[in-house]
């Protein structure tokens, strides 16, 4: 086996264990990623909620 290959295996190995970990495990996911684009938000522009949209601050 080759380098490369080695890592494109053990990279679909933990790929598909997460996608099985979402599967059970949906609310914990779900607000993982509400964290993470909160986050994300936060930290590249300011953001002003209206009406339930996102706009960018300018």
């Amino acid at each position: 086996m080759t380098f490369g290959f080695t890592l494109s295996t053990i990279f679909e190995v933990l790929l598909f264990a997460a996608v099985v970990w979402g599967i059970f495990n949906e609310k914990k996911l779900i607000a993982f990623e509400k964290r993470i684009c909160a986050s994300f938000k936060r930290r590249k522009f300011k953001v002003v909620e209206s009406q339930n949209c996102f706009y960018k601050a300018s």
